[in-house]
């Protein structure tokens, strides 16, 4: 009888000790959709992200969806990120979506295809309270075929 009730007390002390483990930080997605009639240059988009853990560092990556009608090769957007003391890290990304041949780049199925790339590394929730996205395409006022963009965010 001893030996049952030692086994029962071992037992209810490790399923005490497996659920004050840690939860592990996952990943979070961000995504806007756009509007079929396009994205407009004046009109940015803006992420707000939240974080599992403060104290961690994180990695973003902008994520972006295509369709087969966006027409062009590259893809240009001014990328702001903003820091809780107000700073603001600006960049300009250029993704290529398809190579020299046409031929879309990015993964997916059917029509729709998605192309990332990593825009901060090792951030820390506090280095990127927002990020907000602009469409900066040359000679492009309005934006056709892009279905989704986003922001990716993930533990290092």
């Amino acid at each position: 009888m001893h030996a049952v009730a030692m086994t029962l007390v071992v037992a209810a002390a490790m399923l005490m000790m497996v659920s004050c483990d840690h939860k592990p930080v996952m990943p979070h997605a961000y995504f806007a959709h756009l509007s079929h009639d396009g994205w407009q240059r004046t009109m940015p988009l803006t992420f707000r992200p939240e974080y599992d853990d403060s104290a961690a560092a994180y990695d973003i990556t902008l994520a972006v969806r295509h369709d087969n009608s966006y027409r062009f090769r590259n893809l240009s957007l001014v990328v702001d990120i903003f820091a809780e003391d107000s700073t603001v890290n600006r960049q300009t990304v250029d993704m290529a979506l398809a190579d020299e041949y046409g031929n879309w780049t990015g993964g997916g199925f059917g029509a729709l295809y998605q192309d990332q790339m990593t825009i901060a590394r090792a951030a820390s929730p506090a280095d990127a309270r927002s990020v907000v996205i602009w469409q900066a395409m040359p000679g492009c006022d309005t934006l056709q075929g892009l279905v989704n963009v986003g922001i990716i965010v993930a533990p290092k």
